[in-house]
Parts: structure tokens; sequence; C-alpha cells
């Protein structure tokens, strides 16, 4: 090991210095990086496992000064080849010590300190200043420190412009490169020396209103605006720097504040919405000072707290972190910003935007940063992050019946609640005549209004699908309310009461559990018994798992004769119990295995479902879709590889190969049968539901079109056996179709339903919605518009594309005759 630390750090002549390295300090560091060595973990260390390090803490300032820049001799002095291993870990961890010895608040760099430690970081790099080397941002905050007790001295002015120069030397520069450029450039300057980068329309705009102001009130502006400037490289600011913002802006006036806000962000979002229009993209777009300024201008509109400016603050969010083929998200910075921004309002009203943020944007880092704040504001109020979410719904106005209802003159607007994502509008006049546009009178005279009830509107129809996906994870939420609670839910607020309503609720009274639905004002059993004294039941939500065959099968036939349709399957759930292969391979199952899934569908279905997974290609991407369920302390992996010969032009895979299920709690792997019932089931659901919608089975192009090597599995799952998915999806349809006009030309074979045409007889597969012809199984190629004609057949919930798909089919093909598509008449033709 001391060959090791000789060879790596053995040497020191290549750098001139003008400090002389005690024989302690020496001494020290041979010791400090054996025992790194010593206790290094795969390329790593933690400082804190390191005996020396915690006696380095305790070291006099003046020794700890000198060690850093020992250090930097030291990496400085390492010479060409010494890149193995265990170079390269040693070179890091000096970094991180360094880091760390720099931030320390008893060590301070007069100008020749400063001026010998940048001197070291450029040593070799023939002018330039890599970040990634070393801890640039920790000295540059040292800096700022002490300019602020001492100013800016003509030496280290100087040595300041060279490190900019240094920074921001060539032609590619990163984000981090200009941001710490610009930093740099901003040591010492007061506000009067503020000036904005005006090369991009948020610059331009900035300006235009600083000057727009009136001499008194511009460096009154221009303070703020360095306040904004300096609102720190952190995700987050200090309450502290909020504070100041409020003071500043109250000094400079709200309704001065409010509109350069907003025109700011308009400019912003018209040059966002022409990137995207036009897909073309330069990568400083928008001036890094002018994004800070921006930043810091959406964080402060907490303050401010009023509804246009935060409207238009969602929608500068949304398009940020809108996706742009081969960039990504535009701005994650300004949407970062805007979700802090939320979670300052009142929670009414944050969290409410939040959650449809979380709902909209789908990255995993931007779902993992909405989270976090909806947990702060939740622990300000002393609340769960379940109860603060459900408490901040708001009901938008709608009456009983859910509708919106506004009069506007002589004519009154109905909007309606139709589905968990249909918002219907219609219009009335004084003769209660239905009128399906806005009128014209309407539009002259209430333009105001008629803006105010729109986004009312779009607000409901956002926070359906919002709530919808929130109430539907309760499932495995472990979530419990006590009636009044509840009642205050899903029966007061009318939003909510809309799903309330439809959904089948467990009251427990003592130690009676009974599941029911709220009809007819009154809590009915399955058996229409109506519920008495329940106002001390505790309240979860139903889960069939958890019930016996019969209790679900009644809750279905209840369903489907009172014609209730849920927003998303409940009592029609699929279940999924563990079966005797799961049980004998023990620790996993193979249930899904050896599906071909379409990795870009695949990924866009896991994040909707709240699986983590990122996309795997040709760089040695391999990662495993995993499903964290908090309440239960579970996690869940879905093992699936990329298929090598797949990959695109980009090197991303197109398919990938499933294999394993498997399941771990906070200790270790659990054996399958150990598994809690309704934690397996759920979870066994998603990944069925991922290869039903995923595998190349499911398209029906496939065929045609599809690599030859896969047409064996193509057809196997097109028409092989049916999963759980398709096997509830035959029993309900041996409900449905009888009730049809198209019975009589209906009948179910294995796992088709087969509709008799006057041209030809179709099977249509329960499971994949693929169709084959008689008399000698010819595939017919169909893709369906589903919503032209299911309308007519009432389904019992919302939500199974596949079934829609399935009803669509054979309401088509049993009236072939009618058929205008060329392709599908030459097919069933040929």
């Amino acid at each position: 090991m001391k060959d090791i630390i000789k060879k790596l750090f053995g040497v020191n002549n290549d750098i001139e210095s003008k400090l002389e390295i005690s024989p302690e300090v020496i001494s020290f560091r041979k010791e400090f990086f054996e025992e790194a060595l010593e206790y290094r973990d795969g390329y790593s260390v933690k400082l804190t496992d390191i005996p020396k390090y915690k006696e380095l803490k305790k070291m006099p300032s003046s020794f700890r000064k000198e060690f850093i820049f020992d250090l930097i001799y030291l990496k400085n002095g390492q010479t060409k080849t010494d890149w193995g291993d265990d170079g390269y870990f040693l070179k890091d961890t000096a970094k991180n010590v360094l880091s760390l010895l720099i931030r320390a608040s008893d060590i301070h760099f007069n100008d020749e300190d400063i001026l010998e430690i940048i001197n070291g970081f450029m040593h070799g790099s023939e002018g330039h200043l890599y970040s990634f080397n070393w801890p640039i941002v920790p000295l540059l905050g040292k800096i700022e420190k002490e300019v602020q007790k001492t100013g800016v001295s003509p030496e280290l002015r100087s040595t300041l412009n060279k490190v900019e120069k240094a920074i921001t030397k060539g032609n590619y520069l990163s984000a981090d490169d200009i941001r710490l450029g610009t930093r740099v450039s901003n040591i010492g300057k007061n506000s009067s020396e503020f000036e904005v980068d005006r090369n991009d329309p948020l610059g331009n705009s900035i300006y235009e209103t600083i000057t727009s102001l009136k001499e008194s009130d511009q460096e009154v502006f221009k303070e703020l605006l360095e306040h904004f400037s300096k609102g720190g490289g952190k995700s987050m600011p200090a309450n502290s720097w909020l504070k100041t913002s409020g003071e500043l802006i109250a000094k400079i006036g709200v309704d001065k504040i409010k509109p350069s806000f907003i025109k700011w962000i308009e400019d912003t979002l018209d040059l966002f919405r022409q990137i995207h229009k036009n897909q073309e993209y330069e990568f400083d777009f928008i001036a890094d000072k002018n994004i800070q300024i921006l930043r810091s201008a959406v964080w402060s509109s907490a303050v401010i707290n009023e509804d246009e400016l935060n409207q238009i603050i969602e929608v500068l969010g949304l398009l940020s972190y809108k996706k742009l083929r081969n960039v990504g998200a535009l701005s994650a910075k300004l949407g970062n910003g805007c979700i802090y921004s939320f979670s300052k309002l009142p929670y009414q009203d944050g969290i409410s935007r939040l959650t449809k943020f979380r709902m909209k944007i789908k990255y995993p880092s931007v779902q993992s940063i909405i989270t976090k704040a909806i947990e702060r504001v939740a622990k300000a109020e002393g609340k769960t992050m379940y109860e603060i979410e459900e408490l901040a719904v708001q009901d938008f106005g709608l009456n009983s019946d859910f509708q919106l209802i506004q009069k506007f003159g002589e004519y009154t607007a109905i909007g309606t609640i139709e589905n968990s994502s249909s918002f219907s509008l219609l219009w009335e006049n004084e003769s209660s005549k239905k009128i399906k546009s806005i009128p014209k009178f309407v539009k002259d005279n209430f333009s105001e209004e008629l803006k105010g009830y729109k986004k009312k509107v779009k607000d409901i129809q956002s926070n359906l699908t919002a709530q919808k996906s929130r109430i539907e994870k309760i499932f495995l939420a472990k979530r419990e309310w006590d009636f009044e609670q509840w009642k205050k839910l899903y029966l007061d607020n009318n939003l909510l009461r809309f799903f309330g309503t439809k959904l089948i609720w467990n009251f427990k009274i003592d130690d009676k559990t009974t599941s029911v639905i709220y009809e007819n004002n009154e809590f009915i059993d399955v058996d229409e018994v109506i519920l008495k004294n329940y106002k001390n039941a505790k309240i979860t939500l139903w889960h069939p798992v958890n019930s016996s065959v019969n209790e679900v099968q009644s809750w279905r036939r209840w369903l489907e004769k009172n014609e209730i349709k849920q927003p998303f399957k409940q009592a029609h759930r699929e279940l999924y119990i563990v079966t005797d292969a799961e049980k004998n391979t023990n620790t996993y199952s193979n249930r899904f295995a050896a599906h071909v899934l379409r990795q870009h569908i695949f990924i866009a279905l896991c994040r909707e479902r709240g699986w983590a997974y990122t996309l795997q290609g040709q760089w040695d991407s391999h990662n495993t879709p995993v499903l964290k369920i908090a309440a239960w302390k579970y996690r869940v992996e879905f093992w699936v590889e990329g298929i090598q010969d797949s990959a695109n032009d980009s090197g991303i895979f197109n398919y990938l190969q499933t294999d394993q299920v498997r399941f771990y709690d906070e200790e270790s792997q659990v054996e399958m049968d150990k598994v809690p019932a309704i934690v397996f089931s759920e979870a066994m659901r998603d990944i069925d539901l991922f290869v039903g919608v995923t595998s190349i089975g499911a398209d029906p192009n496939w065929r045609d079109g599809g690599e030859e090597r896969y047409h064996g599995y193509w057809s196997d799952f097109s028409f092989g056996n049916l999963a759980v998915s398709g096997q509830e999806r035959k029993e309900l349809l041996e409900n449905i179709i009888p009730k049809l006009k198209i019975a009589d030309q209906c009948s179910f074979e294995g796992n088709f339903l087969v509709v008799k045409g006057t041209i030809r007889i179709y099977k249509i597969h329960l499971g994949s919605g693929n169709i084959l012809m008689k008399p000698n199984d010819q595939y017919l190629c169909i893709v369906a518009d589903r919503s032209k004609r299911t309308n007519e057949v009432f389904l019992p919930f919302e939500g199974d594309s596949t079934l829609s798909v399935i009803l669509s089919k054979a309401l088509m093909l049993a009236d072939d005759t009618k058929i205008k598509d060329k392709t599908i008449i030459s097919q069933i033709k040929s």
C-alpha cells in the first residue's frame, strides 16, 4: 500500500509553489491516504470512516490551511501515467477533502492565498479551469464571504477576471460553466453595477421594465434584481432570502411588480413555444443570469399570491418541463422554481397545482421533487401527505348533480361531469333551448366572466383525472378515515362526491365490517340493506381481494343492474393469487416472463403507474423497473433486459425481453406466498397491464410489418391463453353481449368472442383484441376507433381500453356489409 502512495503522491517536482509545507503536514498526509485506501469501499470512501479525517478536523486552522495547499500541490504533482483505479480514487478523495476544508469557517484566505489556490487549480490545464477536477464552488463561496468583509482589491479583481476567462474558455460550455462564470463576474459588485444580459427576449423584457420606470424607482428595482441574481445555485431559497424579497416587493409595490413578472413570463413562454414549434434549440437560448432572475421572481411570487400570477406560473412550469426531442426539458431550473413557489402558497391552492404537475410531468426526478414539496407542506400543516392532498381538493362550485352552472345575462352555462375524464358543456337561453356553442352575446358582453368560467372548467377536467389516479392508489396506502373526516371529503365536496358515491367502502363498526355504497342518500350493503348507526365507523376503500367470491360477484351484479359506472375497476378488478408454480419457484414469479415489449411505450406506462425505470440502451444502461409501496414497506422488481440487436440510431433498445418478478420487504427478498395478498395482486395487475399494452402482440399491425423472428411469439400472444385480465374480460362480456342488439350473432369459443357477419365469421381474441376469420383463420388487421360505437354499450367501469376495442370491433363486424374502409373490405373479401 505504501508503494501505491509513493507512486501516486510521492513526487511534487513539476509545480512551483510559494509555500513550504512542513514535515508534520507531509507525514500526516501520507498516513491519511494510507488509511483512505484501507477504508475504501468500491470506488469511494466515506471520509467520516477514516480515523485520520476525524483527527484532521480537530487540528488547528493553520495546520488545516497548510494541508489544503499540500493537497493542491500533490494533485498537480501526480503524473499522467497514474490513472489506474487507485489513482482515480485518491484524486477524488483529495478533491472531497479539499472541498470540506475550504468551506471551514475558521480558515481565512487573503489575496495572496486565493491567487496561489487559483494557480494551483489551473496548473497544467492550458488556461482552463475544470469544475470536475477542483472544488471551485466552495472556493467561490469562501471568496464571496471574504469580499463582504474586506472588499475587492485590484489584485483580487485581476485574479477573478483570470478565473472567469479560465472557466468560460472554449466553444462548448456547460450550463455549470456559464453559471460559474457569471457568479465570478458578480463577486464584489453592488446594485448600482447591476446589468441585465440583453442577448435574449427575457433579458430585453427585464431591461424594458427597468428603463420604463422613473429614475427614483430604478435604483430600488435594481436592488431587487441584484437580490434576485444572487438567489444562489441551490434548488430553493432560504427563508431569509424570501423575507428580503417580500420587503423589497413591498417597498416597490405589488401593483408595479405583478405586471412586470407576468410580462417576463409571457415573453419567456413565447420563446419556449417557438422552440417547441420549430424544434430549433440553442444551448444558450436564455442567459443563465436571466433564468436566475426569472426563477427568483417565481420564488417570490408566493409572497404576492395573486391568482393571475399563479396561473401563468403554472403554464411556465408545464412548458419548462415539456420534452423537446433530443434535448429533454427546456428548463428544469424554472420548472423546479414553479414547484417551490406552489409549495409556499396556502395549501388549498398550492397542493392542487402540485397534484396537477405530478399528473402531467412524468420525469422520475420531477416526480420526486413534487412529492418532497407536498411532504414539506404536509409537515408544516401537521398532517400526512395523503391527508393534505385530500383536504386541498376544491369543488369549484359544483352542485350535487356534478354540474357547474353560471348565468351570463339571458344565457346559462351548464357544465356536467360525464365521467372521470370528461366534462361536457351546454348553453341554455331563457326558453331552456339547448345551444352547443358559446352564444355570441356572451362572448361580446361577458368576456372576463367567460374567461373565469372556462378556467374553472379546465381546472375541473384536470382535477378529475388527478383525483382518479390518487384515489386508486389508496388501495395500497392503508388509508383509514373516521366517518366525519370521510363525509367532509367524499360527500360534502362535490368533486370528490362524484367518486365517493360510485365506489364501495368498508364501514367497520365495533368488530363488524360491512361493504357499502352510497345510494339515494343512504349507505346500503350488497343486499340493499340500509346501514344504521355508522357515525362511529372506521372507513377504508373496499378491495375485492379481501372479500369472498360471492360478495364480489354480488357487487358486480348490483353495479350492472343499477348501471353504476365506477371511475376505475373496483368490483370488477382483476385479482392475482399466488399459483402453485410460484410457490414452487418460491422467491420469484415467471408468470410474465419471455414476453417481448416495446420499450418506449413501456417506460411511459411505468411512469404513469408510479414505477421507477429509465431507458436501456447500448451504453451499459441496464436497470430494473421498481415499484416502491411505502405504506407496506415493500418494493417490487420486474426484471427486463434490452434485446441487443433492436437498438435504434440513438443506441436505445426498441424491445425488451421480460423475466422474473420479485418482492422485497425492508430486510430481504420475500417468498411468494408470504407477500401480503393486496400487495401481490396490485403489483401483478400492473405488470399484466404492462405486458398487455406494450407487448408486440398487442400491435395489430405487427404481423405485416414486424420482424419475422417474432412472428411465433406474436401469434401465441395474439391468439393464445388468456391472462387474468382476459379471463375477467370474458366473464364480463358473457353478461354484456346477451343485452346487445347483436346478441344473436355472437357466441363464445374458448378464448374468442365469435361474431357472425353477413360476409364472414370473425373470432375476436379476448386477450389481445386481434381477429381471425373463418373458415381458414385468416388474420384481419383492424385498428378500431372505439369511441364511435361503444357509447351504446353500458360498461360498469372506466379504463379497460381492450374491452372497448373488442366491443367496437364486434359491433362493426356484425354489420360488415356497411363497412366503408377499403383496407378492411379487401381483407374480408380476399
